[in-house]
C-alpha cells in the first residue's frame, strides 16, 4: 500500500513540475528533463520523424533470347508508386535512354509486351520519373 502512494505521489509531483514549467513558458523540454531526472529508473527518450518512402520498381523478363521482330513480356512490382501511374519502357541507344512504350500500374504491379525489331543486344528498363529499375539484357537474333 505504501509503494502505491508512493507511486502516486511520484507522478503527481512530475505532472505539477510539468504543467508549472509550462505555464512558466520554459516550455515541455525543461518539464521533461526534470520529471526525468527525479525518477530514480533511467528513461528513454523516443522520437519520431518523418521517413520518406522511396518508390522502388522491380523487373522480370520472359525470354533472354527472341527472333528478330519477337516479343518480349516485361512485368514486375512497384512500391510506393500510386496505382495508374504511368511508367516508362526505355532502352539503351548508345549512351542515352529512349522510350520505346508507356504502361500503368495495376495493383502495384505491371506487365507490357514489347516487340523487339533490331538484331543484337537490348538493355531494357522501366522507369517511373527519377527511379528506374534494374537493366535487363535480351538478345534478338
Amino acid at each position: 500500500m505504501e509503494a502505491r502512494a508512493s507511486s502516486h505521489r511520484l507522478r503527481t509531483a512530475v505532472v505539477a513540475a510539468a504543467c508549472s514549467a509550462l505555464l512558466a513558458g520554459g516550455g515541455a523540454a525543461p518539464a521533461i528533463a526534470s520529471a526525468v531526472e527525479s525518477q530514480a529508473a533511467p528513461t528513454a527518450v523516443v522520437t519520431f520523424t518523418d521517413v520518406a518512402k522511396k518508390e522502388f520498381i522491380t523487373i522480370h523478363v520472359n525470354a533472354k533470347t527472341v527472333k528478330h521482330g519477337g516479343t518480349v513480356t516485361l512485368s514486375g512490382k512497384v512500391f510506393h508508386i500510386r496505382d495508374g501511374s504511368r511508367l516508362t519502357v526505355e532502352h539503351k541507344k548508345g549512351n542515352h535512354w529512349t522510350t520505346l512504350k508507356h504502361t500503368t500500374v495495376k495493383h502495384g504491379k505491371y506487365s507490357v509486351n514489347v516487340k523487339l525489331t533490331k538484331k543484337g543486344t537490348e538493355h531494357l528498363r522501366v522507369s517511373h520519373g527519377k527511379t528506374h529499375s534494374h537493366v535487363v539484357t535480351v538478345r534478338v537474333r
